[in-house]
């Protein structure tokens, strides 16, 4: 028989009253406090010190934790932990979570099972599901586009780009991943596990939006290791090349190698399918990280990618080898040295993220950097480089990942000229130049790389913009260097930015940006990088 709705409220409204108390819950500092916390402030309570003193009601407190049967004295770890032992003792009263986000609800889950009440870390966790549940509902789906959907979202202010904005639940899960209860001792949590797993898979999308978003990218290095691995192992994560994985988590490792140990290294890196990867990193990229493990030791950051020489080598052969005979003998030999049944040497593709129309990236040179090389531009001409929009801030501004390398957009200038050359440039990705690596600044590994991929400049009449230049670059006919400066090369159009009069030597500022008038808007040239579905 359950009790009538006049007594649930009346014994609800006892809570933090005094009415009818006869008894007082001491939440204290436990005397272990204080070690290995330093030296205390003035103002913080002694250890053992009472920090709430709530009264309370022996019928309801023992009925509802076997802990208060016997005692009422609860050692908390510090002050912070104060207000949520309250709330856990609360839902005693109440049967209500107080909480309003994730973080809460998990601080909240942690004392309730500290204190033993009954049902509460199983409303914690139907709170936690019901924030996840209602996240994901509002963000756009796996797949059919879903990817191109949340980078854009993600990229404007409601997507959560300004520093104020409330982080989104599956990050905030991830954030607090200290405060997560060990599955083998509760695993009635696995659910709300699973289901965070999912929503973060679903908020970042796939590894082009994490990589090309702004505040996507900021998010990923903040994630700890498991946020990371989830994201790796998952069969719905999506890209547009293996190379991309790979790149994710370079870029994720070189913020946070400090953090890491072998064994979390290990199992990150086992999660790339190797086998998967296009030659320009089985060939280059993947033979350096395994040279920089051979030769940098278990702590040097250059040697983040744990394997050897002779695996690497084995994996392009079994990416090489054509389906049948070969490949079926490379995996049965490999096999007797190798753990070929883990993730590095899965076969199956990742889900394809560009799809549809395909994924553009707007590009702008603002009128400043593009006087800085007029100003300089002398018989022989001169190369000015675009700033991406969104794509992430700081050094990298200035390009797009795709394909696991790191491409931008260069204006080739010469005096006099009627026209001025529009290029793509390809290099490496500032992630690999980690010191100590011989993918660093001074590699000499290098690459051939094809890019599907549609450009398109920008000219204004009127205040209405049009495409005043469209051209395309297809992998198989067309290959960019990356690599050192001697051998890099870009493709692209020599004649593609017509000026309306030659291109004078430096001068006037007026005078060097005449014959851009027709492509400037608001102080910048755009125009738009597109990546197709394959």
């Amino acid at each position: 028989m359950s009790a009538g709705p006049e007594i649930v409220h009346a014994l609800a409204g006892l809570f933090e009253t005094g009415q009818d108390a006869d008894c007082d819950v001491a939440l204290c500092l436990e005397e272990s406090s204080k070690k290995g916390q330093g030296k205390r402030p003035k103002t913080a309570p002694a250890a053992g010190a009472v920090v709430l003193l709530l009264p309370g009601h022996l019928l309801i407190l023992r009925l509802s934790s076997e802990r208060f049967r016997a005692q009422l004295r609860v050692p908390l770890g510090s002050e912070a932990e104060a207000p949520f032992a309250r709330a856990a003792i609360g839902y005693a009263y109440t049967g209500r979570v107080a909480a309003d986000c994730v973080r809460a609800a998990l601080e909240l889950r942690r004392q309730a099972a500290y204190l033993q009440i009954n049902g509460c870390a199983a409303a914690c966790d139907k709170l936690l599901a019901n924030l996840l549940a209602a996240a994901s509902s509002s963000e756009p789906g796996i797949g059919a586009g879903g990817g191109e959907q949340a980078a854009a979202a993600a990229a404007t202010p409601a997507g959560g780009a300004s520093p104020s904005s409330p982080s989104p639940p599956a990050i905030e899960f991830m954030s607090c991943w200290p405060l997560l209860p060990d599955p083998a001792e509760e695993p009635t949590f696995a659910p709300v596990l699973a289901a965070a797993k999912e929503a973060l898979v679903r908020h970042f999308g796939d590894a082009l939006a994490a990589l090309n978003t702004p505040s996507l990218r900021q998010q990923l290095l903040q994630l700890p290791a498991a946020a990371v691995e989830a994201l790796l192992g998952s069969d719905v994560f999506g890209t547009d090349c293996e190379e991309s994985v790979l790149l994710m988590l370079a870029t994720w490792m070189k913020a946070n190698y400090a953090q890491t140990d072998a064994a979390t290294r290990e199992r990150l890196c086992r999660l790339v399918r190797l086998v998967q990867l296009g030659r320009p990193y089985l060939t280059a990229v993947l033979p350096a990280l395994a040279a920089d493990h051979l030769a940098g030791g278990a702590k040097s950051p250059g040697a983040w990618f744990p394997i050897s020489v002779a695996e690497a080598g084995f994996i392009a052969a079994l990416a090489a080898a054509p389906a049948g005979p070969e490949k079926e003998a490379l995996l049965s030999l490999g096999g007797k040295v190798y753990d070929t049944q883990s993730p590095r040497y899965g076969m199956a593709a990742r889900s394809q993220c560009l799809s549809g129309a395909g994924r553009g990236y707007e590009w702008a040179i603002s009128q400043q950097e593009l006087l800085e090389v007029l100003g300089k531009v002398q018989p022989g001409g001169g190369f000015v480089s675009s700033g991406t929009r969104g794509v992430f801030s700081g050094a990298a501004e200035s390009y797009v990942c795709a394909r696991g390398f790191a491409w931008q957009m260069c204006f080739h200038i010469q005096h006099a000229a009627t026209s001025a050359g529009l290029y793509l440039q390809g290099y490496l990705p500032v992630a690999y130049d980690v010191r100590g690596s011989q993918l660093g600044s001074s590699s000499e590994a290098f690459a051939v790389v094809g890019l599907n991929a549609s450009l398109v400049l920008h000219s204004w009449t009127s205040g209405t913009r049009r495409d005043a230049f469209k051209g395309s670059f297809v992998a198989a006919q067309v290959v960019h260097a990356v690599g050192p400066q001697p051998i890099r090369l870009g493709w692209g159009w020599a004649s593609a930015l017509p000026l309306a009069q030659p291109q004078p030597a430096a001068g006037s500022d007026h005078e060097a940006l005449a014959g851009w008038a027709a492509h400037l808007h608001e102080g910048q040239v755009t125009g738009t990088l597109t990546l197709p579905p394959p």
